[in-house]
């Protein structure tokens, strides 16, 4: 393995076993140059791996130097999807792995009932219920009540998912909806899915997990079957893709 990889291996596992704390200063470079006897070089390209991964960041000035800085969830969610972006995944992929993911949160909120405060799920039911009809952004609060379903009822990894699939499944609405023609359709698909969301929620309360979990997946079907005749064989690089063409920063 190539020196500077090995090193970035190495001081990379000290920080996740967390024996190099959050903020703490990295060794100086002399230091772990005859620590590890390596080049300077070496040394410098190892500690750039870890700042492009966000493991290390460089302080200026008086004090500065590398210090360990520990990954937040965006910081992961980030990585994920740039992975979907370059792997080309299909869009259906992700929606459908998003909707497994709130299915079982939701079951798992049945149980959890009398632990937690389930207004902010409540909240979120009543707005798009509201809001049916609104073709224009009600895609948003779909994207919303499954966040907080998760928030509520996902363990760590699930919100790591979830915080990165939703920006890619909020870009898939967004472009479905700019395409609607039917509007009496479109309508008659939101007001089914607000009653999903509201069957789901009763069945929460009464402890009814897969109930809850049926209601939802059913309506999420729904709404992956309409945005595959939309656009059929759509990735998420295309999506990317199709974003740069109409927002490009220069």
């Amino acid at each position: 393995m190539k020196a500077s990889l090995a090193l970035a291996s190495l001081l990379r596992n000290r920080i996740a076993s967390g024996e190099l704390a959050e903020g703490a200063p990295l060794p100086v470079e002399s230091d772990l140059e005859g620590q590890y006897g390596l080049s300077k070089p070496v040394v410098r390209e190892a500690l750039r791996i870890l700042e492009t991964e966000g493991l290390v960041e460089v302080r200026r000035g008086l004090g500065g130097g590398p210090r360990v800085r520990h990954p937040s969830m965006a910081d992961a969610a980030k990585g994920i999807g740039v992975y979907l972006k370059i792997g080309d995944v299909h869009t259906t992929d992700v929606l459908e792995t998003r909707d497994t993911l709130i299915g079982a949160c939701m079951e798992r909120l049945a149980d959890l009932r009398d632990e937690i405060d389930l207004t902010p799920l409540e909240q979120i039911v009543e707005e798009l219920a509201e809001r049916v009809g609104m073709v224009e952004g009600y895609y948003l609060y779909l994207i919303e009540a499954g966040d907080v379903v998760v928030e509520l009822g996902g363990n760590a990894v699930d919100k790591v998912l979830a915080a990165a699939l939703g920006p890619l499944v909020a870009a898939e609405l967004e472009g479905a909806t700019d395409s609607v023609v039917e509007l009496d359709k479109a309508y008659a698909v939101e007001a089914d899915v607000a009653e999903a969301w509201a069957k789901s929620l009763r069945n929460i309360k009464a402890g009814r997990g897969r109930a809850a979990r049926a209601a939802y997946e059913g309506s999420a079907a729904q709404i992956r079957g309409g945005l595959a005749e939309v656009a059929p064989g759509l990735t998420v690089g295309d999506l990317f893709r199709q974003s740069l063409a109409t927002d490009p920063l220069f």
